[in-house]
């Protein structure tokens, strides 16, 4: 039971693996493109494409859920998206300016 009396449901709780799931999928890709260096319009719709790409197999090949349960798919996509490029974009930079002041 949560602490104002309600019962978190499997939902919720679904959604916040997805939620996080993202969040570390965005660390890994910010190090990689901060290292790499991959930047621009180029490294972003790349980000995009594998942070979107990877959660919808998660939910879709590997748990076998019933996307309409959650909202259909573009719920399920969306969920948690823009703080894992905000985190992205903190920790590609972060490291892109690491790598630089490593290598002058």
């Amino acid at each position: 039971m949560a602490a104002g009396g309600g019962a978190l449901g499997a939902g919720d709780e679904f959604l916040d693996v997805i939620y996080w799931f993202r969040q570390i999928i965005a660390v890994i890709l910010g190090v990689i493109w901060g290292v790499v260096p991959l930047k621009g319009f180029v490294g972003i719709a790349i980000f995009c494409l594998i942070n979107a790409g990877v959660l919808y197999l998660y939910f879709s090949s590997f748990q076998q859920i019933d996307e309409e349960e959650y909202g259909g798919t573009w719920e399920l996509t969306k969920e948690g998206f823009m703080t894992s490029f905000a985190l992205f974009l903190v920790t590609s930079l972060a490291f892109f300016k690491l790598v630089c002041e490593l290598c002058w």
